[in-house]
């Protein structure tokens, strides 16, 4: 394989070449001069003609942009270059933009899209045998992977492959560049793996000390790089992340006080956000509650105007557990309220951008969707109205969205011409027994871990509500692939049947039977829910502890 897939790019105007290699180093250094030295040679190399500068320039522009959280002059440019580099034959930067393309799909939540994008773009790397652009392929799918909460073999593959591809490459600085983000998306994973729901301590801290070493070992690559400070910075917040992770808050008020003093690139949203929550988490272990809701709301408040809704759902999060510490159940309740909301607002968000990508008619679609999410947030507001009670929509014991919320949600999708959407209908078996045997008290608690467990399962945009005694419903908003069902299904089940249950009672086990049925197109919710709760009938026949799909 090629370690240098530019060779076969296409080359600008000579007299453009340096303007080009300047707002490429302003891309990993300093968006926002980016941005602006950026569109200021757009108009030059417009004006002459040099239609692969303005490919190579918009390329950059968008990977500024998206540094910028301004995903919508991102996905603009981006397309710019896409289509330019489509022109032109040009292999590599086609790559390039579909790479750029899946990142800012997966910044704001629309993961389904971001992996289209960057396997098109691993395909496209590994056709023009390019061992460099693979291994950055291979690592940012990884990335999504872990961003998704899910699917961590996977991503552990990747990234063990790409680590291997960058290693391979002698004597390269953007070998070295790679092989640190590659180290730091793993030290990602450790964390991500630390944090799983119903993982012992003793393994969590283990994950967590894996995520350090990985951390500096990524810095230690890093600090060689003078040029790039996008990397370092990166390199730096992984490290203060692991740190927290690990329970070592001085050192890691060193390592943010580090990132701080760079400047440049940290001025960036995200990196200010970042700093905020961990500063809070810090606050927070420490007892300091007051000082941790401040740097909280610092980091919403940076939110407001960006579309990264992923992190303003951590932030709300973080924000209900320090009001419930220190007690302050009315502020945590407001906090309940806006986590909420930003959830409605990253689905509404999501499905909007998604149709984006699947309908060519952008500007028809993009008011249509306006028009129905208008529709939905009134809707919303007059259910609020009415009820003027937060629990209108949640069950108290489990915290998961309620039968009201669920019925009106699955209207909802299902009144759409087409709306991607499997029904997971799930019922603990021989929950009866659990009550009589250990208590109702432990019933409570058995109920409570399992929603637990199964948010873990799913992602952020996938609606999980109890809808009876002891049966929960699950709406994955998705394509129904057989392949993702069945591995969402099969990954509930284990959870829970491999959960350690002693705690709750000594000698208590778990399982749960799940019936799985996809929407067709027409369908009302009743015949789908009636069509999902026969599956589950089927699992229980045949022995409960199983999943059942329909063909």
């Amino acid at each position: 394989m090629s370690a240098h897939p530019e060779r076969a790019s296409s080359a600008p105007l000579a007299e453009h070449h340096d303007l080009v290699e300047h707002v490429r180093v302003l891309s990993d250094n300093d968006p926002t001069q980016c941005v602006i030295q950026g569109r200021l040679g757009l108009g030059i190399v417009r004006d002459a003609g040099d239609a692969v500068a303005e490919m190579h320039l918009c390329g950059h522009l968008g990977f500024a942009y998206y540094l910028l959280a301004q995903d919508a002059s991102a996905l603009e440019v981006t397309q710019r270059a896409l289509d330019l580099a489509r022109a032109q034959d040009d292999r590599p930067w086609e790559a390039k933009a579909l790479a750029t393309l899946g990142s800012v799909h997966s910044g704001f939540g629309d993961n389904t899209s971001a992996i289209d994008f960057l396997e098109q773009a691993l395909a496209i790397r590994r056709e023009l045998d390019d061992t460099y652009g693979t291994a950055v392929a291979l690592n940012n799918l990884a990335d999504t992977y872990i961003e998704m909460r899910q699917f961590f073999d996977r991503a552990r593959d990747l990234l063990t492959q790409s680590h291997a591809l960058f290693a391979s490459i002698p004597g390269s600085v953007e070998a070295t560049k790679g092989a640190s983000v590659s180290l730091g998306t793993l030290a990602e994973l450790a964390m991500a793996e630390s944090e799983r729901v119903g993982l012992g301590a003793d393994a969590a801290a283990t994950a967590a000390a894996e995520a350090l070493v990985r951390a500096r070992e990524s810095l230690e690559v890093a600090d060689t790089l003078a040029d790039n400070l996008r990397i370092l910075a990166i390199a730096r917040l992984v490290e203060a992340r692991a740190l927290v992770a690990c329970g070592r808050h001085d050192e890691a008020e060193q390592a943010i006080g580090r990132i701080r003093a760079m400047g440049g690139v940290t001025g960036t949203p995200y990196f200010q956000i970042m700093d905020s929550m961990l500063t809070g988490r810090i606050h927070r272990t420490r007892g300091f509650h007051e000082a941790a809701a401040r740097a909280v709301e610092t980091g919403l408040a940076l939110t407001d105007d960006t579309p990264r809704m992923t992190e303003r759902v951590q932030l709300l999060t973080d924000l209900v557990a320090v009001h419930e510490e220190r007690g302050a159940f009315a502020d945590a309740l407001a906090a309940h309220r806006r986590l909420f909301e930003a959830t409605l607002r990253s689905r509404d968000e999501v499905a909007e951008r998604r149709g984006r990508v699947l309908n060519g008619h952008l500007d028809l679609e993009r008011a249509q969707l306006a028009a129905e999410r208008a529709q939905l947030r009134s809707e919303h507001l007059e259910s609020v109205n009415r009820t003027l009670a937060y629990d209108a929509l949640h069950d108290a014991l489990t915290g998961l969205a309620n039968r009201r919320d669920f019925d009106s949600t699955l209207a909802a999708i299902t009144s759409r011409a087409y709306a991607p959407l499997t029904l997971l209908l799930l019922d603990l078996d021989q929950f009866k027994g659990v009550n009589d045997t250990f208590s109702h008290l432990v019933g409570d608690e058995v109920l409570r871990r399992v929603a637990q467990i199964i948010g873990a399962c799913v992602r952020g945009t996938d609606l999980v509500a109890r809808v009876g005694g002891e049966e929960i419903a699950v709406l994955l908003a998705s394509d129904p692939d057989p392949t993702f069902v069945a591995e969402v299904c099969e990954r509930i089940r284990r959870s829970i049947a491999d959960q350690a249950w002693d705690d709750v009672a000594p000698g208590l086990r778990v399982t749960i039977s799940i019936g799985a049925a996809t929407w067709r197109p027409g369908e009302s919710p009743v015949h789908l829910h009636g069509r999902a709760d026969a599956l589950l009938y089927e699992a229980k026949r045949l022995g409960r502890n199983r999943t059942v799909r329909d063909a």
